[in-house]
């Protein structure tokens, strides 16, 4: 874990590293995430505005895999550190780290799989550094919102929707139309 401060509050208003609202993404689907790229030990998964961290945490905890989140809203990266010190004391090893920091800071070159819950901007913006700096072969999936066309489309392998984003015991609303994982390859 680095051992960098928390930074103090941004205003969102025209920040040129904000992506957008901090929101977590359902348990569910981060389980789904892990399937739907395939995540093994072997991967280094990149969350990028990682929020509570979660994303890093599964990955960890349920494939062993290495994760680094990076956070720039302080509430969310306090609440990051604090689940993955918990994650990383449970399995014994140091396997998630969150760093303070932009996702446009981070250097995803050594990443394998990235993970992304932004809307269509903060992928468009994303999405440029991401074909600057990982690696060919790197997985990029996103959750609800796709990356642009007009330089993912090609690189789209395949993308799936889910009826819900918990478990449920009888019927409830079918939220398909929502809740779609999409995986790319760089």
């Amino acid at each position: 874990m680095t051992d960098a401060a928390v930074p103090a509050p941004r205003s969102r208003a025209n920040d040129e590293h904000d992506l957008g609202p901090v929101s977590a993404t359902p348990a569910l689907m981060v389980e789904r995430f892990l399937d739907f790229a395939d995540v093994s030990s072997s991967d280094l998964v990149f969350d990028l505005g990682c929020g509570d961290g979660r994303v890093c945490v599964a990955a960890s905890e349920l494939r062993r895999a290495r994760s680094v989140g990076a956070e720039i809203d302080p509430k969310a990266l306090a609440s990051a550190r604090a689940n993955v010190e918990r994650a990383n004391t449970k399995i014994g090893s140091a396997l998630a780290e969150i760093r303070a920091t932009s996702a446009f800071d981070v250097d995803a070159s050594e990443a394998t799989v990235v993970f992304s819950y932004l809307l269509p901007k903060g992928n468009a913006r994303l999405g440029e550094k991401l074909l600057r700096e990982c690696a060919p072969g790197t997985r990029v999936v996103t959750y609800v919102f796709k990356m642009p066309d007009e330089e993912w489309g090609t690189r789209l392998v395949k993308s799936e929707a889910f009826s819900s984003t918990r478990e449920r015991k009888s019927g409830g609303v079918d939220a398909s139309a929502y809740n779609k994982l999409y995986l790319y390859v760089v």
